[in-house]
């Protein structure tokens, strides 16, 4: 029994002298791998990833000049280095600086340009290499531009009836200063780049303000431009939106210096208007739109055949109530006769007659014997008609001459209406003056006795 506790009892001790002896050879051998290292083997290579791409440029000339990298393909660089175990050992991506090596650049556009690398002074290291070790940038100079912008809506219903006034709807303040590089500046429409956005839904009865949620920007050929690079000295916009309430009117036309038992009925059936309608807006709550709009008159001695005319309606509607508002795009109207069956004649009247004496002092008379007249009808009527059909009569009402109180005669002009009492569809299209004798009256020994 004593025999086998003594054996136990070597085995034992000589176990734990052997692991001492392991532990001892391990240490020994991590420091003579270090010693072997250091002496052997003093620089060592190091790869690090990530590390980020500065696009500062600033103390550079380009800088001076007022450029800046606009755009870069490269965001970070892989480097290879060299240096001391004990120096390199620790480093990372954040021990690093990558920048671009813009020293040259003097002008603007899209450059080639060396990546470099910079890190702490306190620790000595080789560069081996950059990847990548170039980058394409686009350099440029940031200029403050104003431009007009316009509100856009593209969400916004009506109601029946109901439109808007685009020619009127404004943004409030109206210009924008936008920021950015000079090159995607000249890419925005002067007149149509910058639209204050609501993506409001709305259904609009009257007129209304939003406020935008966006700004977008366009090119001259309408392209949407992305505002990478840009800033705006405001974002707020008040959209003010006018809402009109439109109408399709019919057009006419009316009839002036038509003799009393003239058919206008039939003769306006002979004019044809192009365009005959027209929409109208007012954005007043109290219009009431008219359903037809009388654009002019015609006298009736100026139709004839191959007559045509045309009105200018833009100067009619301006002068309408509730300030109406053309919404059709038409500034002219035309106006055409239809002629069919329709034929003319020259007469010689001399029934010549005096209306609308202007003063009883005075006697008028006729001194022009006959006049030439041209007269327009049926083929059929025409064929029938002579001279003793017709009357002209000189109208004294509107002429200043025959009211003048010149007490000595006098001998003036005025013009005539020709009219065929027993025909209601046969005019004169003749323009005929007449020579007017005024002589003052004889007055009577009574009068001059009461004088």
């Amino acid at each position: 029994m004593k025999v086998l506790k003594s054996l136990k009892a070597k085995v034992l001790r000589g176990a734990q002298n052997n692991l001492s002896l392991a532990i001892y050879s391990i240490i020994i051998a991590i420091l003579l791998w270090f010693v072997i290292s250091m002496t052997f083997y003093p620089s060592v290579p190091k790869t690090i990833e990530n590390v980020a791409l500065s696009l500062d440029i600033s103390g550079t000339p380009a800088a001076d000049s007022g450029l800046s990298v606009i755009d870069c393909d490269v965001e970070t660089v892989k480097v290879r280095l060299k240096g001391s175990r004990t120096q390199v050992g620790n480093m990372n991506s954040d021990s690093l600086t990558a920048y671009i090596d813009a020293s040259n650049v003097t002008s603007t556009g899209k450059k080639t340009l060396s990546i470099k690398v910079k890190g702490s002074s306190n620790i000595n290291y080789e560069i081996d290499s950059i990847t990548p070790a170039t980058a394409t940038v686009f350099i440029d100079k940031y200029e403050t531009r104003e431009f007009k912008i316009k509100p856009k809506i593209p969400n916004i219903n009506l109601a029946e009836d109901k439109i808007i006034d685009y020619d009127e709807m404004t943004c409030e303040p109206d210009v924008i200063n936008i920021t950015g590089p000079s090159a995607k500046l000249d890419q925005i429409s002067t007149e149509n780049g910058c639209f204050a956005v609501s993506e409001n839904s709305e259904t609009l009865n009257a007129s209304y303000t939003l406020q935008n949620d966006k700004i977008e920007l366009y090119g001259e050929d309408g392209s949407t431009i992305n505002q990478d690079n840009i800033t705006f000295d405001k974002s707020t916009f008040l959209m003010k939106i006018p809402v009109l309430t439109q109408k399709t009117a019919s057009l006419s036309v009316a009839l002036s210096n038509a003799p009393d038992n003239f058919d206008t009925e039939w003769l306006m059936s002979r004019l044809s208007l192009s365009p005959d309608t027209i929409t109208i807006a007012s954005g007043s709550a109290q219009a009431e739109l008219p359903d037809k709009i009388d654009i002019g008159s015609i006298k009736l001695s100026e139709i004839g055949p191959g007559f045509s005319t045309s009105f200018d309606v833009n100067s009619t509607i301006s002068k309408s109530k509730y300030g109406l508002k053309n919404q059709s795009g038409i500034s002219s109207v035309d106006v055409k006769f239809d002629d069919t069956d329709l034929d003319t004649k020259d007469l010689y009247i001399s029934n010549i007659g005096i209306r609308n004496k202007p003063s009883s002092n005075y006697d008028y008379s006729v001194s022009t014997s006959s006049i030439r007249i041209t007269v327009v009808g049926p083929k059929d009527t025409l064929d029938e008609l002579t001279a003793n059909d017709f009357e002209a009569v000189a109208d004294l009402l509107e002429n200043e001459t025959a009211k003048s109180s010149d007490s000595n005669s006098m001998v003036f002009s005025a013009d005539v209406t020709v009219n065929c009492s027993d025909h209601n569809r046969v005019w004169a299209i003749t323009k005929s003056k007449v020579q007017i004798v005024k002589t003052p009256k004889e007055t009577t020994s009574e009068n001059s006795d009461n004088q």
